[in-house]
């Protein structure tokens, strides 16, 4: 999720470009750059000055960079994508005769067909990005015409992604399209900006214009023109006018990042679906013959992660058995390798991790490869050293997570896990094709039904305003929703501070039903299962112990209302798939807690993002 800023107008462009981007540097920080359009004696030129690292590295590049000034240009701050962070593949991008200069927030799906296509047409390339093509093709199809090369490009590119462009060839202009990633134009006196969000806006204009889908856009000094892209047509657009503060509005609204986080997940299961599912099948860029070859001989699974990451291999060891009929193990990271793990060639290791840079898991990943057992890295960070490090490699497509406590993380994890689970099933013929069919079928409605869940956060919030005061909570779950009930207890401690424990349903019997009285809050995840009939009758022992009963159950189950204090609703769906949707009430009855009880949601004490120290 990468910043973008644009600005066209009487003001000094470095200094704007850098402000803006100070603004946008939480959306990524692996490298940045700038360019401008010089103009002298009436001729154009494009400028540009990149650096790898944080913002802090392009201010000292520039302070020792003579000539670069003026009053139009763009910025780009970039979490990485394609390619490794470096100088070569920070952003703006320009093509091969230098008219041309670009900056891109988002995937370019079909960019190495079209990748191939220019090379053979003579284009040479200096980044392993996608964003390069972009440029490169516009530079194709110009032929004097600036906007209608624009609009071709974009024609020829598949995915998710918002563009700014400036060019010599109209040195008056910044071009712009958005298409599902963001994109604000900023209204001011004689002067008009772009961002990626209205953070970088707000030094300047609080009057701003939100682009939609496939929509296009001609800024200049004192006119915006909107079009639409496929019939070029131009649009009316509203401008609205900003009232949040700048710490409001770096959260797009939000109150705080996880709750932002956690409503970004319908479209965090769409990006992940679109980038590893084609035409209903399963398929993974980094995965070749090779490691398939190896993937068919494999005779023991082990998922290995930390914290919420564990969770998520617990769930893909249900997901595994289920699909592939192999036994998984799961471990927590920083035990695996002290345990002399009997492991060989005929074992894949599993590693889960958002940052690809945890110390227990990457010491893992180490220990397994030095026994020869093939390694899968599940990471959201790109180029990260688990990433790199792994003998195969699949992104969860979550975007950066600000908050510390992961939501969008855990479950763009748990989606890749179903993917994988269903692509090994298949691959070792384990897994009958109708049978992977309906989960594809599933899994397409999974936006849809995440989105549905979401609008219970006022009946969460209810509950949560009666239970804040409590300091201790139970978390029941059985088979696949088990995971879950220990990563609803995980968010409650991290970010409440209260004490929350999870438990396999089972299990209660044996001891943690001593603590149920009538002021013990019990979460009970319990959607239809094959164990659906033995979770009721957990609950009604915790009736019968006076427990206050909070049920995460299937829509339509109207016999568990009678028998729970609250019930928070999930559509039916695939029992293999449903702790996806179940986590959800979890994420927010944790959000509202935390709030109620005033913590600092975002930033929890003694933790950080990424544990990098053993």
């Amino acid at each position: 999720m990468c910043g973008i800023v644009g600005y066209i107008g009487p003001k000094e462009i470095v200094s704007v470009l850098l402000g803006g981007l100070e603004k946008l540097e939480y959306r990524g920080y692996d490298s940045s750059g700038i360019a401008c359009v010089l103009e002298k004696e009436g001729c154009a030129k494009l400028v540009s000055v990149k650096e790898k690292g944080k913002l802090i590295s392009l201010k000292g590049k520039l302070a020792k960079t003579k000539g670069v000034s003026g009053h139009l240009g763009i910025g780009h701050t970039r979490w990485a994508t394609h390619g490794a962070p470096s100088t070569e593949n920070a952003h703006p991008h320009g093509d091969c005769t230098g008219k041309f200069f670009l900056v891109h927030n988002g995937i370019i799906e079909n960019y190495a067909e079209l990748k191939r296509e220019l090379i053979r047409k003579g284009h040479r390339f200096s980044s392993e990005t996608d964003t390069e093509v972009a440029v490169h093709l516009i530079e194709e199809y110009y032929n004097g015409n600036v906007l209608e090369a624009f609009r071709k490009a974009i024609r020829r590119m598949n995915g998710f992604f918002a563009f700014v462009m400036i060019t010599a060839h109209e040195p008056g202009k910044l071009f712009a399209f958005k298409r599902s990633n963001p994109l604000v134009i900023g209204i001011g006196a004689g002067e008009n900006f772009v961002a990626s969000d209205v953070p970088a806006l707000l030094a300047h204009t609080r009057r701003v214009i939100y682009l939609d889908d496939n929509e296009l856009a001609v800024v200049e000094k004192d006119k915006v023109s909107v079009l639409q892209l496929e019939s070029g047509k131009p649009l009316r657009k509203e401008i609205s006018v900003i009232k949040w503060d700048t710490r409001q509005a770096e959260k797009e609204g939000y109150p705080h990042f996880m709750l932002k986080e956690i409503y970004e997940q319908p479209h965090v299961i769409e990006t992940t679906l679109k980038a590893l599912m084609k035409s209903r099948r399963v398929l993974f860029e980094n995965i070749n013959a090779s490691v398939e070859k190896r993937l068919k001989k494999i005779q023991r699974v082990h998922f290995v992660s930390c914290g919420t990451a564990y969770h998520a291999g617990l769930v893909g060891g249900y997901m595994v058995e289920k699909c592939v009929r192999l036994s998984p193990r799961t471990a927590v990271s920083s035990e695996f390798r002290y345990e002399n793990p009997a492991i060989n060639e005929n074992d894949l290791i599993i590693l889960i991790t958002q940052s690809g840079e945890t110390a227990d898991t990457l010491a893992a990943l180490r220990e397994g490869k030095a026994r020869g057992a093939l390694t899968l890295a599940i990471v959201n960070v790109v180029g990260s050293t688990i990433a790199r490090e792994a003998d195969c490699v699949i992104y969860t497509h979550a975007g950066p997570e600000i908050g510390v406590a992961s939501t969008k993380a855990y479950l763009a994890q748990l989606m890749v896990l179903a993917l994988f689970s269903v692509y090994f099933g298949q691959l070792r013929g384990a897994l009958p094709a109708k049978r992977a069919n309906g989960f594809m079928k599933d899994f397409l409605k999974l936006p849809s039904q995440v989105r549905e869940v979401l609008k219970q956060e006022k009946v969460i919030l209810r509950c949560a305003q009666q239970l804040y005061q409590k300091r201790n909570f139970l978390y029941l779950g059985r088979g696949f929703n088990f995971p879950n009930a220990l990563e609803g207890a995980l968010k409650l401690k991290e970010i409440s501070y209260a004490h929350a424990h999870g438990y396999p349903a089972g299990e209660m019997k044996h001891g943690p039903i001593a603590l149920i009285d009538q002021t013990q809050p019990v979460i009970c995840l319990a959607p239809f299962s094959c164990t659906y009939e033995k979770m009721i009758s957990n609950i009604e022992e915790i009736r019968a112990r006076k427990g206050i009963v909070i049920s995460i159950a299937s829509r339509g189950d109207g016999e568990i209302q009678k028998l729970s204090h609250y019930v928070f609703y999930v559509p039916q769906t695939e029992e293999m798939i449903s702790p996806i949707l179940t986590v959800i009430p979890l994420q927010l009855f944790a959000y509202h807690i935390a709030c109620l009880n005033d913590r600092d949601v975002d930033q929890p004490r003694n933790l950080a993002k990424s544990v990098t120290v053993e």
